[in-house]
């Protein structure tokens, strides 16, 4: 009897730690929606690693994003300025690190004489954003949680693979981008975008 007893006690107290478990579980977080439209403006912080051909390279970006402007800076993996990229109306220079300033129409031209790769200047700021460049065909594959998964533009290919909330909506955490014998891939440690 008093065997009997014990085990009943010792099954009720299982089921309620069960039943408790159970109840402190959390349940999963809400997915955001991706902005409905690129970001006209924007600052992000992060990390940058380019491999081309048998040449790779990594270090820290900086980026001040507006419709009329941008201003990169790749930093070594200390923390020093390697390259400066500015754009305006007058087109793009570069400041490289010996202080010499180049000026080009284009980032992708510019780049690609003085780094060895194109940065692909006028895509990336939708990319980024997890957006199409509205004027380019494009096609778009999309997550179980209806986030792009897989950009094709321009000759590039976009795969985003990881995502963070910022400011209420989903923007991408880390991509990759490949083009012909060209790999960039880009962390976003930092998003910081206009007070609404």
């Amino acid at each position: 009897m008093r065997g009997s007893f014990l085990f009943r006690l010792h099954w009720v107290g299982w089921t309620l730690l069960l039943g408790l478990a159970g109840c402190a579980s959390v349940p999963p977080a809400p997915v955001l929606p991706v902005a409905t439209t690129a970001l006209a403006v924007f600052n992000l912080d992060g990390r940058i690693a380019v491999r081309y051909r048998d040449r790779s390279s990594s270090g820290a970006v900086r980026w001040q994003h507006a419709p009329a402007t941008d201003a990169i800076a790749l930093l070594s993996p200390l923390g020093q300025i390697v390259t400066e990229i500015k754009r305006d109306a007058d087109g793009v220079t570069l400041l490289d690190s010996a202080h010499k300033t180049h000026h080009a129409a284009s980032a992708e031209v510019l780049t690609e004489d003085l780094l060895g790769w194109r940065l692909p200047l006028s895509g990336l700021s939708y990319w980024v954003a997890g957006h199409a460049q509205p004027d380019a065909p494009f096609e778009l594959v999309r997550d179980t949680e209806q986030r792009p998964a897989q950009l094709l533009q321009n000759g590039w290919r976009i795969d985003y693979t990881s995502w963070q909330d910022v400011a209420g909506q989903s923007l991408p955490r880390k991509l990759d981008l490949q083009r012909e014998g060209m790999q960039i891939r880009l962390v976003i440690d930092k998003w910081s975008l206009p007070a609404p």
